[in-house]
Parts: structure tokens; sequence; C-alpha cells
């Protein structure tokens, strides 16, 4: 009988021990936060998450148990042998896949792992155009040496204490009390509620909830969670959400007070720049770092300048839906992984086109990352230009084409455009990790791209100052996100999600500043309705310069949500069931509410 309850024991311990011990390697590999916080502080995140190590554990264990018990019923288990060896080799590569992966992708993106990356993998070309060699070959060591002693003390162990020649059916038993308590620990004990990352959450510091959290049991529950988007983010009754929205929401009948255009300047063409990565942080204009971006800050002194402006998510492909179709980002997912529901959305582009405008879209990396191309074909974009349109010498980073080639092209087919008035989408590339850029003026990896950035930037409009068409046109410059390379903040920063925008071109009346607090998704009606044009179908955006404007902007980050207004802001962990910032209670539920009916409005489309 003991041999049987011992292997098991030993077994269970033996992956209890590495969720444990994962702990201070995340917060020792995370030196830079970590090191803020006391030992005290230290041993919570390890005592809070155990019962999230349990869950873990069980998951791993359960089949193991399983098959331990039937056999205390046979002789000869030479295939339970076998099957376990394998069977805990395989966890342990994935095991320590998943936590390596964990450990470098934190710094990038500030949440534990999730199903997020899988979504990137699809074009594992562009995703690993992140990596650099360093971080590669660090990873790749880490995981080398973690997973080769790993497997060397199972395989010891489970050479002396595999000793299951005879049957024992006296061991059923205590491995069905064990099998008992390994389900209950899944479920996270006895009570209502089941495991789930809010019981692991015990302070006000974001990081050290994180630290808390077993990063295989949350990549395991982002792979069965429920894509019933209706089901999510549940926090009301659904007449009380769509009460609160409809009061956020701008009526119809809304009529521009300001317009920003000049006398004469109809029917304009536009050209909309998305800058990868251009945080406020990095933005002198509005208060960032000075010496990064001296051209974006000349531009915003010529024309309008939003200083409280914000960014919905923080990834590209959502950054993008969110200026282009005016749809906020989500805490869990991307639109632009579903086309069936893209097709389905409006766009800004889509409805230039409607209205006569010619529209053509200028990247210099792969178009068909994270199903770009998809969307961008239901945006109504069916000239396109990407890493495809540029020679093997203009490649020459890791994710395409330098950003200076981008801008040469763009140029060269506007100032030969015939088909007027246009609609010309560009989006940068550069200031993006590993930062490879061919100009060394700043010593920081990433502040030294955006410079590099925005010294294409200004070369571009200085030229595009110089064509006819310059008089007519708008030009709208914004970021598609932020970044945490650069004083790193946390999701409750409201730094975190503050970006620039910019309007500038011989159509605009300048200078100016908008101070209106306002998102990515109110870019669409804002700038439809001082072209003149029907923006009622962006049901989610707002006309920044109307006489019913409500003031607000809302961002997405991993498993919650921002809400920011003049009078205060309401930063809220959905995983946790927690506020981490919250001004005025009454913030939090409208926050609440906008999501709730983002999620309803998602299931419909």
């Amino acid at each position: 009988m003991k041999e049987r309850v011992l292997y098991y024991a030993f077994y269970y311990i033996f992956w209890l021990a590495i969720f444990l011990l994962q702990k201070p390697l995340f917060l020792i590999f995370h030196w830079e936060e970590s090191s803020k916080f006391s030992l005290a502080e230290w041993f919570k995140v390890v005592c809070n998450g155990f019962c999230m190590d349990l869950s873990a554990v069980g998951y791993f264990s359960v089949l193991p148990c399983v098959l331990i018990l039937i056999s205390s019923f046979f002789d000869k288990n030479r295939w339970l042998d076998k099957f376990l060896r394998y069977f805990t080799i395989t966890l342990i590569v994935i095991s320590s896949i998943i936590c390596v992966a964990d450990l470098f992708l934190y710094t990038f993106w500030g949440f534990r792992l999730d199903v997020t990356p899988l979504f990137y993998l699809q074009s594992p070309k562009n995703a690993a155009a992140s990596v650099t060699f360093g971080m590669f070959a660090g990873a790749f060591a880490l995981m080398a040496i973690y997973i080769s002693a790993l497997c060397f003390i199972f395989k010891k162990s489970h050479s002396k204490l595999f000793k299951f020649e005879q049957k024992s059916p006296v061991a059923a038993l205590p491995l069905l009390f064990m099998l008992a308590l390994t389900i209950l620990g899944i479920r996270g004990g006895l009570g209502v509620s089941t495991m789930n990352a809010g019981r692991v959450y015990f302070s006000k510091e974001t990081f050290l909830n994180h630290a808390a959290i077993n990063p295989q049991w949350n990549f395991i529950y982002s792979l069965t969670k429920n894509e019933n988007f209706e089901e999510q983010y549940r926090f009301m009754d659904d007449e009380k959400a769509a009460m609160i929205f409809d009061k956020l929401s701008q009526q119809p009948s809304d009529s521009t007070l300001v317009s920003v255009l000049k006398d004469g300047a109809t029917r304009p063409n536009v050209i909309l720049v998305v800058l990868e990565s251009f945080g406020a942080r990095v933005c002198e204009a509005v208060g960032g770092e000075p010496g990064v971006t001296p051209n974006l800050n000349k531009i915003a002194s010529e024309g309008v300048l939003f200083s409280n402006f914000f960014a919905n998510s923080f990834r590209t492909d959502r950054g993008i839906v969110a200026i282009l179709s005016a749809y906020p980002g989500q805490p869990t997912t991307s639109l632009m992984k579903y086309p069936s529901k893209t097709q389905n959305v409006p766009a800004l582009s889509a409805a230039f086109k409607k209205n006569g405008y010619d529209l053509e879209f200028f990247y210099g990396g792969d178009e068909n990352f994270t199903n770009m191309r998809s969307y961008l074909l239901n945006a109504g974009f069916e000239k396109r230009v990407s890493d495809k349109d540029f020679s093997s010498e203009q490649l020459s980073t890791k994710w395409g084409a330098y950003d200076h080639h981008v801008f040469d092209k763009a140029l060269s087919e506007i100032t030969s455009e015939t088909q007027k008035p246009y609609f010309k989408m560009i989006l940068t590339l550069n200031s993006h990790e590993p930062f490879d850029v061919p100009m060394k003026r700043l010593d920081d990896p990433y502040l030294n791209s955006v410079a590099y950035t925005d010294s294409c930037l200004g070369v571009f409009i200085d030229k595009l100052k110089e064509s006819p068409d310059w008089d007519n046109t708008v030009v709208v410059l914004l970021p598609d996100h932020t970044a945490r390379f650069f004083k790193a903040t946390a999701n409750e920063d409201l730094w975190r999600f503050r970006i620039p925008m910019i309007w500038t071109g011989g159509a605009i009346k300048g200078p100016m500043v908008v101070d209106k607090y306002a998102s990515q998704i109110d870019l669409a009606n804002t700038l439809l309705s001082q072209i003149g044009l029907d923006a009622s179908e962006f049901k989610f955006s707002k006309n920044i310069f109307g006489n019913k404007y409500n003031e607000f902007a809302f961002y997405a980050f991993n498993d919650g949500f921002g809400f920011i207004t003049p009078n205060g802001s309401s930063v809220y962990d959905c995983g946790g069931n927690m506020p981490l910032v919250e001004d005025d209670p009454a913030l939090t539920e409208k926050g609440k509410a906008f999501l709730q009916s983002l999620y309803d409005d998602l299931a419909k489309r």
C-alpha cells in the first residue's frame, strides 16, 4: 500500500515545490520592481498565491492519481511506469516554457502569461522580430537548465519510488482520499466561488498581486475561457448598464460647435499617420521627456494639439481597430482576431470610401500579422503597401522596412495621386522592440528609435508642405499605444495610456490646444463631423467638438479597465474584482457599464 501512497505524495510535492519556487524566481527576475518591497511583502506573495499553486498542482496531478489508484487492482504495471515518465517529462517541458516565457513577456506586457501570445504566433516571423538575440539566447539557456534540472530530479526519484509490481487494493482508500483533496485543490476549496485570479490578490500594488499568480494556472484558465462574450463582464442588470451607457453616449442630434478647418476647405484630403509606441512620456508637447521628438513638438505648436488624449488599449492590433473602427479595446481578446466580426464593424476608411475618397494603406511590415490584412480589406483598403513592396535592401530590420523608406514611398504615391480626395494611412514600425534603427542620437534604445521615427516624420511633413495638395489636406498624427520601456508604469498610472493626438495640414486652422478628455475611439466621429460627413454608425465614438460632448476616456488592459474624466478616474482590476484607483465610485460604475455594453455589442457583431 505505502509504495503507491508515497509515490503520489512525492509526485504532488514535486509540482508544488516547483510552483512555490517560481515566485521568488519571478521576483528576482523583475528586481527593478520587486526591490521596492520588503521581504515580508515577498512572503505574502508566496502565501497568498499558495491556493492557486495547489489548484495548478491538482491539474497536473489528478490524472496520475487516478491511474495510480486503478493500478492498485493490477499486478505488473509497466505501462504506468512508462506513462508517468513520458507524461511528466512532457509536463515539465510545457511548464518550463510557460514559466520562462512569462518571465520575459511580463517585462513588455505587464501581465502574467495567458493565451494572448498564441494569437501573435500565427505569424512566427513577426512575433520573433520583437526578440533580440540576447533575449532569445538567455531564455533558451534558462529553459534548458530548468528542464534539465527538473527532469533529472524526477527521473531519479521516479526510479527509486515506482515499485508497483503487485496489486494492493487496500491502497485504493487512501488514494481515493488524496484524489478528493486534489480535486478540492483544483476547485479552490469548499466555498461557493471556484479558483480565480482574484483569490490571490492581497495588495494595493498591482505588481505584488501579479507576482502571486501561478502562470501555468493562468495559461490553462485563459485557454478554457468562454468566448461567449455576452456572458463576460456582467456587473449589473442589462437595463441599468444600457441606461448608463446611453447617458455616456453622444446624442445623434449633436452639432459641431467649433470648426478647426479653414474656410473653403471642403472635402479635404486626409492623411492618418499612426506612430508605433509614441506615448505621451516621450512627447514634450504634452509634458513628456524633452528632446526626444522635436519634430512632433514643432508640428504640435503649429496645429491642433489634443493634450488629454488616451489610447484605448496596449497593442497595435487593438489600437488600429480603436482608431479606424472607433471600437474600444477589450481586456481579454482582440477584435482583429475575428474576421467574421470585423466585417460587421464600421470603419473610418470605409466611411471616406463611401463618400468618394480613394484609399491606400502604407506599412513596412507583414500585413498578415495578427489578421491585419483581413481587417484592412474589411475596412475598404484595396490598395495596400507592405513589406513585399520593398526591395530586399530596404527590408533591413526584423520587422521589415525602415520608416524612412515607408514615408518616402507614401510621399511618392501621395504627390503623384490623381484621384482626389484621398484618405491615406501610414503605420510606422521601428519604435517597436528590438528598436533597430539606422541612427544613433540617444543612448536609450527605445528613445533613440522614437527619435529616429520623429526625424522621418519631420522630413515627410516638410516635403508634404511643398506639394500643391497641402492647402486642402488634413494630417492626423497619433500613436497606436504607449510603451512600457521608458519609465515603466503600472496600469493604474494614467501615463501608461496617455498619448498625444495632433492635427496639422494646410486645411487646418492653428495653433490650438484642445484639453478635453478623449480617446482613440473619438477620432472617427470628430473627424467626419468636421468634414461634414455622417458618423452615426460609430456607436462608441463621440464628437470632441460637439455641443453635447461628454468628457471621458475609456481604456482596457489585461482583465481590467480605466475610466478617466476631468474630475477624477477609476482603474479597475476585473480579475481581482477590486479598484486600483477610485476617485469616485460612480466612475467605477460608469466604467463597468461601458465595458458590459461593449461585450454585449461584441457578442452581436
